[in-house]
């Protein structure tokens, strides 16, 4: 689900007139998750915000957690799409 709040002013104190919330569950189905990366966070030239739990994990929100190969395998094309 997604909601755009637009503002012919600018938003954030920059020209973006539109900015797009999203709000995702993403449940484990298989060796995928329900939601893909490329949906999850599509290339945009405004300002986006992705919310939800997205049942994915990064050893660097907790660094002492202990992650599967699995877990960092079905996890890093979230991450990679994300900061591309």
């Amino acid at each position: 689900m997604a909601v755009n709040f637009p503002s012919p002013e600018g938003l954030f104190d920059t020209s973006h007139n539109l900015f797009r919330l999203y709000n995702a569950y993403s449940i484990p189905s298989g060796y995928t998750r329900s939601v893909s990366p490329l949906d999850l966070f599509p290339q945009h030239d405004f300002a986006t915000l992705v919310l939800g739990d997205l049942n994915i994990h990064h050893s660097a929100s907790d660094p002492t957690r202990l992650l599967s190969n699995y877990d960092q395998f079905i996890s890093s094309p979230y991450f990679a799409r994300a900061s591309a």
